[in-house]
């Protein structure tokens, strides 16, 4: 019985893992304009801009691409 107790106390620290998530605007030339994205992902993402105007979440590597304006924060790509 008491192993089955630490079982269950272990069990959220063993299946917890960080996610993480942002709030920014969508936009791109087809079918979204401007609409409020939630993003979630156990992946740190950031608000980007494109040169395009094209708007979004994205993974942080794509931040360094050429062309691509990223921010960290809440609805920040407005």
């Amino acid at each position: 019985m008491k192993a089955y107790l630490l079982l269950l106390l272990l069990l959220p620290l063993c299946s917890a893992q960080k996610k993480f998530s942002i709030e920014c605007y969508g936009h791109d030339f087809l079918m979204v304009n401007n609409l409020l994205l939630h993003c979630s992902s156990k992946m740190e993402q950031a608000c980007y801009t494109k040169d395009n105007g094209e708007k979004g979440c994205v993974r942080l590597e794509f931040c360094s691409r050429p062309g691509w304006t990223c921010c960290h924060t809440d609805r920040c790509n407005a």
